[in-house]
């Protein structure tokens, strides 16, 4: 099974390096990021699991990079851990940044075990996630991939059908965890698929 993989975002190298060191003990996949336009480029272009964010970047703060990683649908899922030189309430001044809980923002020096046990509890609820399989019933072909989307952002795997007929096949065939069904299908399929779901044992 592939590593989980981290973005770790922070200017001062040798406290990015310790990160790094750290979390690839822990066994998962690193990728180190030393100012805002790199992180913003690399969370974009990798499929990660958590990012830990220095709030002050040299470049463009971190609340910038917070606040794109918001803004794309490939990252706006992401767990976000903050580390930083300030105080935990004047982090949580920061705008873009102020509903982050106290839990997820460390302060340097960093409590390491407390750090990788915060990081831990995320990336054990995004494993549990991954193993879970959802179907999105939907013929408006770009709302059902917005829902794709987003889903597969916050880890889930997904399966996509665009019709009544479809879905249920696909449910006989792959027993998904969860069904988001579009009740409004043409021809009343989404109504007769509802119907017919509730009768198949593992499914109702």
């Amino acid at each position: 099974m592939a590593k989980q993989k981290i973005l770790i975002v922070d200017d001062d190298k040798d406290a990015n390096d310790i990160v790094r060191d750290c979390l690839d003990a822990a066994g998962y996949a690193t990728i180190q990021a030393f100012t805002a336009e790199e992180a913003i480029e690399k969370a974009d272009a990798a499929r990660l699991d958590l990012v830990v964010l220095d709030i002050n970047l040299p470049d463009g703060s971190g609340e910038m990079v917070y606040a794109a990683l918001q803004g794309m649908t490939s990252t706006k899922s992401l767990p976000v851990v903050i580390i930083s030189g300030e105080t935990p309430a004047r982090v949580r001044k920061m705008q873009s940044v102020k509903d982050i809980p106290s839990d997820d923002i460390f302060i340097k020096p960093l409590d390491m075990a407390a750090f990788l046990e915060r990081a831990h509890s995320y990336l054990a609820e995004k494993k549990n996630r991954a193993g879970r399989m959802l179907l999105i019933v939907d013929d408006d072909a770009s709302m059902n991939e917005i829902i794709k989307q987003n889903l597969e952002a916050a880890g889930y795997s997904t399966l996509s059908a665009f019709g009544g007929y479809d879905a249920l096949a696909l449910a006989k065939e792959k027993r998904p965890d969860l069904i988001l069904l579009d009740l409004n299908l043409p021809a009343g399929s989404g109504s007769l698929a509802y119907t017919v779901l509730q009768s198949l044992d593992g499914l109702s």
